[in-house]
């Protein structure tokens, strides 16, 4: 009798826990939470760098250069196919307008948009912190037949990931010194190098390190085993900064980091050298005042592509396959 009243008890606390609005089928994800871990490469999609896709990926010097983002997070199931995920990750982006030299060298006309980015000679490595809240789709188990349907209970699952989120970042860039044939990195806002805050009209303000921004993804999980899921997944953030590479407008002229930078001789020097490095490849050239340096109209993005685990925290009775 006592047994009984145990079994008794334990189902009814199993029944509430998983009783909120509807019950669960115990042949799919069962209503509770789990826990994740993410990591992959990077990829920054703003001024600095290549303009298409296919030069991007396509380039020896990509990927010798590939840089990388991993996080945690945490994943509440409500019906199969239906979770939300709040995550925290850290990495790193990086982008070198050098990523363009064999594209310009193809080019008919030194106007041509992958010669102007060689000759632009800028590169940017940011670190990034964000923290995401992201809803979870798979369409085959949550507009599939629970019960019944091959698709909803089999094992490979693909999903999308939509949400919002926020982010830290911090460009820096390398500053060459040829007198001692040294580089090292050096923060770039520190050093407004398109005159942000400076006193004069039509320059800009200084930006924010801190940005809003809005995932979106597509990706497949393979259940191994009852709690343990592996996936890959692709997830592209929309940025409401300009700034993920410190390039957004024009050049100022170098005169100005000289007045802004009075009592400051040695910043001022580093502002002037980190906004036109063209002279690094054709020495004596600089670019005029109001020449653009970046594209003002549109917004900086970053993607990863990354390996996906997480561990299902209360289990099925037993796997759906």
């Amino acid at each position: 009798m006592c047994f009984a009243t145990q079994a008794e008890a334990q189902t009814e606390k199993q029944r509430k826990r998983h009783a909120w609005l509807q019950p669960d089928i115990k042949y799919l994800d069962q209503r509770s939470f789990s826990l994740g871990v993410t990591y992959g490469m990077s990829d920054l999609w703003a001024d600095v760098g290549t303009k298409g896709i296919a030069d991007h990926y396509f380039n020896g010097d990509y990927w010798s250069n590939v840089k990388g983002m991993g996080g945690i997070y945490a994943k509440y199931t409500h019906v199969p196919g239906l979770a939300v995920r709040l995550g925290v990750s850290n990495g790193t982006l990086y982008a070198n307008d050098k990523w363009n030299e064999n594209a310009g060298q193809f080019a008919k006309k030194v106007t041509d948009d992958p010669v102007q980015r060689y000759l632009r000679n800028l590169d940017v490595k940011t670190n990034v912190w964000e923290s995401t809240f992201m809803f979870e789709i798979s369409p085959l188990q949550l507009f599939g037949n629970w019960e019944f349907g091959k698709r909803a209970k089999a094992r490979f699952q693909p999903y999308l990931l939509a949400g919002i989120g926020g982010m830290y970042f911090n460009p820096r860039g390398t500053l060459v010194d040829f007198e001692n044939d040294t580089k090292r990195w050096v923060d770039l806002r520190p050093l407004a190098t398109e005159g942000q805050n400076f006193d004069k009209a039509g320059y800009p303000e200084a930006y924010s390190r801190y940005s809003l921004i809005v995932p979106a993804g597509i990706g497949f999980r393979v259940d191994i085993g009852r709690g343990l899921s592996l996936g890959l997944e692709y997830v592209l953030r929309y940025t409401f900064t300009d700034y993920l590479d410190d390039v957004s407008g024009q050049y100022i002229d170098p005169l100005r980091f000289d007045i802004a930078y009075l009592n400051e001789g040695h910043k001022a020097s580093e502002a002037k050298r980190m906004a036109d490095r063209t002279y690094e490849i054709l020495p004596g050239s600089k670019h005029a005042a109001g020449e653009f340096r970046g594209d003002p109209t549109t917004k900086d993005m970053y993607s990863t592509i990354s390996v996906n685990f997480y561990w299902k925290l209360f289990k099925r009775d037993r796997p759906w396959w």
